[in-house]
């Protein structure tokens, strides 16, 4: 499965509507050993695809609002940061179609977007055919080397979203972004 595919529903454009998270609580870091990008798979030749930038890692930092999807790459840090942006854009426009984006200012337990979590189709993606499974919205961050992905959440899937993105950190450390079918 391809990038664009997984990115589909990851509702990226959170932060843009609501700025940054406050601070950061936890941070895990995976390393990726990414290939260069001449000898990525056609499958992972995917141009929202992060991981198979040459010299790329992943890391998980929590947010008060939610969490972070941190890449850095030794590589080409530009075009890193377009395939973040446009996860970032696929997410947020899958997740859209959910319904509002949350902005972490929601009251706890005051969304009505459950019925999305854990939602699987056939080919095995979460909610919404996507990678993110929770109800979040994305937005994209410069950082050195890199970009980071900050996913927002209602209050009461703060916990959830920090567990699924640490999932989704050990499998794109694999340096693939395609889904096991």
């Amino acid at each position: 499965m391809r990038l664009s595919t997984i990115v589909s529903s990851l509702a990226f454009t959170l932060l843009a509507a609501c700025g940054g998270p406050g601070g950061t609580t936890n941070t895990i870091t995976t390393p990726i050993t990414s290939g260069s990008a001449s000898s990525a798979s056609a499958a992972d030749d995917d141009p929202s695809c992060p991981v198979t930038v040459a010299g790329t890692s992943v890391s998980v930092e929590d947010t008060d609002t939610g969490a972070a999807l941190v890449f850095v790459t030794t590589g080409d840090d530009d075009e890193l940061r377009k395939r973040v942006a446009a996860l970032a854009a696929t997410h947020n426009e899958q997740h859209g179609a959910m319904g509002p984006l949350p902005t972490g200012d929601e009251a706890v337990g005051g969304h009505a977007h459950h019925a999305h979590h854990g939602h699987h189709d056939p080919h095995g993606h979460h909610g919404g055919g996507g990678m993110i499974g929770v109800h979040s919205a994305a937005s994209v961050e410069e950082i050195l080397d890199g970009a980071r992905l900050v996913f927002v959440v209602a209050p009461g899937d703060v916990g959830a979203i920090q567990t699924e993105l640490r999932a989704h950190a050990r499998h794109l450390s694999g340096g693939t972004c395609e889904m096991a079918r």
